[in-house]
């Protein structure tokens, strides 16, 4: 898969951003994530907003369920697909190995 961009509102971008802080309940908090970008997408009238949480409601589903040591290895590298503006698909397919 091709090194995905994402178009998102910088308000988007900046609802994402705490959300991908380590966590000492994950799956709780990854699930309050997911929940979060699902009210998101229901309320943005932006295609290219509602496509963004979609994507990272994946990725937050994905830390949500992920054992300790493959979600540390999986939060690098959705980081830095955020600070790159990249899509986290290409993370989580590749985590799948």
């Amino acid at each position: 898969m091709a090194d995905l961009k994402l178009k998102a509102s910088a308000r988007a971008r900046q609802l994402v951003a705490p959300l991908l802080a380590p966590s000492e309940t994950p799956f709780k908090d990854y699930l309050k994530a997911t929940d979060y970008c699902s009210a998101v997408m229901s309320y943005t009238n932006l295609q290219e907003d509602r496509e963004y949480m979609a994507q990272w409601r994946a990725a937050f589903a994905a830390l949500m369920v992920a054992g300790d040591a493959e979600r540390a290895r999986l939060l690098a590298r959705l980081r830095a697909d955020f600070k790159q503006g990249r899509s986290p698909l290409p993370s989580l397919t590749s985590n799948r190995r």
